[in-house]
């Protein structure tokens, strides 16, 4: 397995990959992990092989050894090997090779039509959601992200609040954290008795916490920092209602997986992949638009039976997106590559 980032980052790409060489291990499968990210000063134990910047020897003399090569994500500075070796070969795509309506200069749209070119020469291609399926050529394979299923439930010993509303994630412009406050501030004596939690931290936080001091929420609004999973799960089951308010078209959102197993209703910006990981039973807002999410945060706070019927059906979104369906579908999908290395894509 490639992985161009790994342990000690915690972003999708390296949460995934520990996750999917595990469950090879369990289907039988020995497993090394190839990785950009250097070592750590604190070392963690894996019951795999992790190769951090091997040297362009170490690299083709592990491709060579392996039976198939599989890139969580795209990483095409450790590909060259495949080039020569002609391996089989499986790419998941997990973020976007280009952004859609990026601005690219001259050079970076050449740079970026080769990156697709190296990966259509992929044997079988997999994204996490139809967004990223679709921005590519060919037969392309979803298999959603799962979620960390020892870490997100509900439990029984927090008391959640009906009116309570959360955001999980960092605190970047990107994330549009400044139009939940807005929205939130127009609930100021529509609904009373609500609060909004904000768990995360990032470089918008001075700005935002500003933000909100304006606003009028007062003490409706808190801000909770960075938290480990095991709390970010607590504070999840304390509150209704999780609100994903990206500005940018996020290539999946496994944190609306997580807020769905906690027992949350979420609230989310309609575009990129998050309609995929959010569900049926969840509520998508127009992307950019306060105005729109408070009328979908005001309806559903208005509407405890609404919010009831679709906590439910969250809770069964979610057990369709366990690691081990994730596990089994991406394995499936490693065996195909071994039966079609060199069928049907031009290599």
């Amino acid at each position: 397995m490639v992985a161009h980032v790994f342990y000690p980052g915690v972003g999708g790409v390296e949460i995934t990959s520990d996750i999917l060489a595990r469950g090879f291990m369990r289907h039988g499968a020995e497993v090394s992990v190839i990785t950009n990210t250097a070592k750590p000063d604190q070392t963690r134990d894996f019951p795999y092989e992790v190769i951090r910047r091997p040297s362009p020897r170490r690299l083709f003399a592990l491709v060579r050894r392996a039976d198939v090569v599989f890139h969580n994500n795209p990483a095409i500075s450790l590909w060259w090997p495949l080039a020569l070796l002609r391996k089989p070969w499986m790419v998941s795509l997990r973020m976007w090779v280009t952004m859609p309506g990026q601005k690219l200069t001259r050079i970076q749209r050449l740079k970026y039509a080769a990156k697709y070119r190296i990966i259509q020469r992929a044997d079988v291609i997999v994204a996490n959601s139809k967004v990223l399926a679709d921005h590519v050529e060919g037969d392309v394979e979803v298999i959603p992200n799962s979620y960390r299923d020892e870490l997100f439930s509900v439990l029984d010993d927090e008391v959640r609040a009906p009116l309570g509303i959360a955001y999980l994630g960092r605190l970047s412009e990107d994330k549009g954290v400044d139009l939940l406050i807005q929205a939130a501030a127009e609930l100021v004596g529509d609904i009373e008795g609500f609060s909004l939690t904000i768990v995360g931290d990032g470089p918008e936080r001075e700005r935002l916490e500003n933000l909100a001091g304006k606003s009028g929420l007062g003490t409706a609004v808190t801000f909770l920092g960075s938290q480990g999973p095991e709390e970010a799960n607590r504070i999840l089951n304390r509150n209704s209602i999780v609100v994903i308010p990206s500005r940018m078209p996020e290539p999946f959102g496994t944190v609306a997986l997580e807020a769905a197993a906690a027992g949350c209703v979420v609230i989310y910006a309609n575009h990129g992949g998050l309609p995929d990981a959010a569900g049926s039973q969840a509520v998508g807002f127009s992307p950019l638009d306060s105005k729109s999410l408070h009328s979908h945060l005001r309806a559903l706070l208005s509407n405890p039976d609404d919010v009831f019927a679709r906590r439910r059906d969250a809770l069964t979104h979610a057990n369709r997106h366990k690691e081990n369906i994730m596990v089994d579908r991406y394995y499936a999908a490693i065996e195909r590559t071994l039966k079609e290395a060199g069928r049907g894509r031009n290599r």
